[in-house]
């Protein structure tokens, strides 16, 4: 199994692009993505990737669309399938790199369609695509960690942040660019 260390944002400061380390107490009213860019040395998207790379858990939004992570090249990289799983492909940019990225960790996909796909879990970080991964995007969450993430009823996506006293609730109208602090239930 797999470790990883989570650091804190204020540990890293400006080694982590788009934060901004402050000493707020509450949570951060809106969050704003930005483009994930392919880092050198790293695999392009559409590479094919072994089976034996994929962990934890596979989303399927039908018998043959899918989704999952892959773990290569000490890298996460979003993964797709068309064939129901018998082939994976990197489906964008690493979306983290090992032992540099700690906060930008993430170990948990999840899918709301074939084109809006999300990964999240042990880091301050909620990545998304709306447009079937040709286009990535890092929501950094300074003050907590996203726990998870559902696409409610009106089809937007809605995040759960601990932030250890208590759990905000942040909603995404644009498939996950930019997320706003919601107190309404189940996100309006």
């Amino acid at each position: 199994m797999r470790k990883l260390l989570v650091v804190s944002a204020v540990a890293l400061g400006a080694a982590i692009p788009g934060a901004s380390v402050a000493a707020a107490a509450g949570p951060q009213q809106s969050v704003t993505g930005t483009l994930i860019t392919r880092p050198a040395q790293t695999l392009a998207p559409g590479t094919k990737v072994s089976g034996s790379k994929i962990f934890g858990q596979r989303v399927f939004v039908d018998a043959t669309h899918g989704f999952a992570l892959a773990d290569t090249g000490q890298a996460e990289y979003p993964a797709a399938t068309t064939d129901g799983g018998k082939t994976w492909k990197t489906d964008g940019p690493a979306l983290h790199l090992d032992a540099a990225q700690a906060p930008l960790a993430v170990v948990d996909i999840g899918a709301a369609g074939r084109n809006t796909v999300f990964a999240y879990g042990t880091g301050q970080v909620i990545d998304t695509t709306g447009d079937g991964g040709k286009h990535w995007y890092r929501a950094l969450f300074t003050q907590g960690i996203p726990v998870a993430v559902v696409k409610n009823p009106l089809g937007h996506l809605v995040a759960f942040v601990d932030g250890s006293s208590t759990t905000w609730q942040y909603v995404s109208k644009d498939g996950g660019k930019t997320w706003h602090l919601d107190k309404t239930q189940g996100g309006s």
